[in-house]
């Protein structure tokens, strides 16, 4: 007996040294998804009558924090921001500056806080307390609709500022909003925990983080008048950017001739004055001129532009003979079009013998026009062909016996069985506006109001369409001006890419 419990005891006891010095493979399991949790807070959620110095938060698991200090917001937001400690489980954000009494206070953590292990990030969590006997619990809801492309971009505050009356002043400029919001993806917002009032509501880019809006660098869009926050209405702002002061950045004369005028903002006309003869021309934000002849060694250019004078000494030492290069716009000629070619400097003449257009390699026929800085040719033209127009050097003469290279242009005509239709069934109440084509954010075609609303002659291509309520009636988008209460004039952005077939009329309805 005693022999037979020893062989039991070794064999029990060799059978847990085996398993023991067996390698296994380590237990595994579901990959954690979940984001930490909030096990308790002080103040705890709703909490009343709290005026803490110290904010503590604990979590169901270690996290960690990304990026913070920025993902912070604090609505009514603070003047300075609150020093955060993390350890381990636990979170502590030290205020620096005392609570405003009677107050809903948000801290919402955006997404500056995740597991440590998986990254799992806590998604807009907010903690929402009063300093005050009652949580507020109105709020505001809308929509922030951009002038300037289809989607309204990032860091988008939507705020509101207490206030009796609709007086523009500086305090959007100077102060913080009593209240605000972030945009969703899709352009809404709602502002949360308000008190009962009257308030300024507006939108603006925030680009330096400051909860501030700066001016005519960043975009801005406001109510017309005050909002009561009762009111549970959708209010839909338009964001734009302000048109600054005009101011010239830079006025120099380049090294290819050209003397060169910048400013700070976009510019649709210019007036030129010197002793010489000048030809200029306006395109975004810069004038360029150009000397026909030289009177002395040197000579002022001046620029009036906007009720703004400039000028600009030019030494004839300075200026150089500019190629001329010509180009198109699109290879693509539309049926009966003429077809337009530039040039980078002005046109002096022309020399006609120097210039021929070829049809599979068949030379034909043509009449051009030209002005300062474009030729417009005509000719007879075939469906489905390729064309090929050679400027042989010299056949463009510009300032100061500038010429161009021999240069080969190739473009190409469809027949109408390989072009699309545009077709738009449009319900407003406006009856002044202009609707524009675009092939990735370049305008193609542009339709004015009493105009048959089509589009015809495309190519088969993917387009957006946008449309520009005109309502001072001078053909182009007009901006806003916060301190005067002008609001901007509005564009709708049709929410659909348009996909183009060939040899078909595609028709949308389009519901403003």
């Amino acid at each position: 007996m005693a022999k037979l419990k020893y062989l039991l005891f070794s064999f029990t006891a060799a059978t847990i040294l085996w398993q023991c010095a067996s390698i296994q493979s380590p237990s595994g399991g579901e990959k954690d998804l979940n984001p930490p949790f909030v096990i308790n807070s002080f103040p705890e959620q709703g909490a009343l009558n709290m005026e803490p110095t110290l904010i503590k938060m604990e979590f169901d698991e270690y996290v960690k924090l990304n990026n913070l200090q920025k993902e912070l917001l604090i609505s009514p937001p603070l003047n300075k921001s609150p020093l955060m400690v993390l350890k381990g489980k636990k979170l502590q954000l030290e205020l620096q500056e005392e609570l405003k009494p009677n107050s809903t206070y948000t801290f919402n953590f955006g997404k500056g806080i995740a597991d440590y292990h998986e990254g799992n990030i806590l998604e807009n969590y907010s903690l929402v307390f009063s300093t005050g006997d009652e949580l507020d619990s109105l709020f505001l809801k809308g929509q922030v609709n951009s002038c300037h492309s289809a989607t309204v971009g990032e860091n988008i505050i939507v705020g509101i500022y207490q206030k009796e009356g609709i007086d523009r002043d500086s305090s959007l400029f100077l102060q913080k909003p009593d209240y605000f919001g972030m945009l969703n993806k899709d352009g809404t917002f709602r502002i949360d925990h308000i008190r009962a009032g009257t308030f300024e509501l507006c939108a603006f880019e925030d680009v330096n983080g400051n909860y501030q809006y700066d001016g005519s660098s960043e975009q801005i869009a406001f109510h017309k008048n005050l909002v009561n926050s009762r009111d549970t209405s959708n209010f839909n702002l338009w964001l734009f950017k302000e048109e600054a002061d005009l101011k010239l950045l830079d006025a120099q004369v380049k090294g290819n001739g050209r003397i060169h005028f910048t400013y700070n903002k976009s510019i649709d006309s210019a007036q030129v004055y010197s002793r010489a003869d000048l030809i200029h021309k306006t395109a975004n934000d810069s004038l360029f001129v150009w000397a026909l002849n030289y009177p002395e060694d040197s000579f002022k250019v001046f620029s009036y532009v906007s009720a703004h004078l400039d000028s600009v000494m030019v030494q004839l030492d300075s200026l150089q003979k500019q190629k001329t290069k010509l180009s198109i716009q699109e290879k693509y000629l539309r049926a009966k079009s003429a077809l337009n070619v530039s040039s980078n400097t002005p046109i002096l003449s022309i020399d006609t013998s120097k210039i021929i257009i070829l049809s599979d390699s068949i030379q034909i026929e043509y009449s051009v026009e030209f002005n300062d800085f474009n030729l417009f040719f005509t000719f007879q033209q075939q469906a489905e062909q390729a064309y090929n127009l050679i400027l042989q050097d010299g056949a463009v003469l510009s300032p100061d016996e500038n010429k161009n290279d021999s240069t080969n242009i190739s473009f190409y005509t469809k027949d109408r069985s390989a072009l699309a239709a545009l077709k738009i069934s449009l319900e407003t109440d406006d009856d002044s506006y202009f609707i524009e084509l675009l092939e990735d954010d370049k305008i193609i075609d542009r339709i004015d109001s009493g105009s048959n609303l089509k589009f015809s002659k495309l190519l088969p291509n993917s387009y957006q369409l946008r449309i520009t309520m005109d309502t001072d009636k001078n053909g182009k988008w007009s901006p806003g001006n916060y301190l005067k209460n002008i609001q901007p004039e509005k564009v709708f952005y049709y929410t659909e890419e348009i996909k183009l077939r060939a040899n078909w009329e595609f028709e949308i309805d389009w519901v403003l």
